[in-house]
């Protein structure tokens, strides 16, 4: 009797460690965090004219919130009108296994009209260095396989815990190349970091 005593106790303990270890063992910030919603407190800006000044507030209407749909897929999106450059800073706290998810893409509009198309770049910087994720650069007028969401996902564990500036760029043409916003219609479609 005591011996069944004993194992049911060693496992209530077992079930109460693992119990904990899930809730807390793992930081306790486990939750993802929806760019999109926090969309309105992101700081959106143009690229300076001054290397001194770090951002330029644009317009506001440069911006918005769209359900946006490419290929018979439809994402809720930020949509940027053409312009030379944009940036969208996030404060954030990066999640224990957290990873950043996007789709990438263009408006249908830039499918036919010629332009030289955009490249998106997202980067982390704790308020010194700056990290680049990832860059791509998406030109529907001349390829083709750029006609719809293009999905990354990026592994942002080194910053788990962190409080960092998640940064989204575009630009209007590629280094070493003429300035030409010429249909640039970029679209971040779902931004939102998730645990896994």
């Amino acid at each position: 009797m005591n011996s069944n005593r004993a194992v049911l106790t060693a496992v209530v303990v077992v079930v109460v460690l693992i119990l904990g270890w899930l809730l807390f063992g793992r930081g306790g910030s486990g939750d993802g965090v929806d760019l999109l919603a926090r969309f309105e407190g992101a700081q959106r800006c143009t690229p300076p004219a001054s290397p001194d000044v770090s951002c330029v507030s644009p317009d506001p209407a440069l911006f918005s919130v769209v359900d946006a749909t490419l290929q018979n897929e439809t994402q809720r999106a930020i949509a940027i009108t053409p312009t030379v450059g944009t940036r969208i800073i996030w404060r954030v706290q990066v999640p224990d296994d957290g990873w950043l998810r996007v789709s990438l893409g263009m408006q249908p509009e830039s499918w036919v009209k010629e332009g030289d198309g955009v490249k998106f770049l997202v980067g982390v910087s704790d308020g010194g260095a700056f990290d680049t994720l990832f860059e791509q650069h998406l030109h529907p007028f001349a390829n083709e396989a750029d006609r719809k969401w293009i999905p990354l996902t990026v592994d942002l564990s080194t910053y788990a815990g962190e409080t960092v500036d998640l940064i989204f760029n575009t630009y209007s043409h590629l280094p070493g190349q003429p300035e030409d916003h010429r249909n640039d219609l970029p679209l971040w479609g779902n931004p939102e970091i998730v645990v896994r």
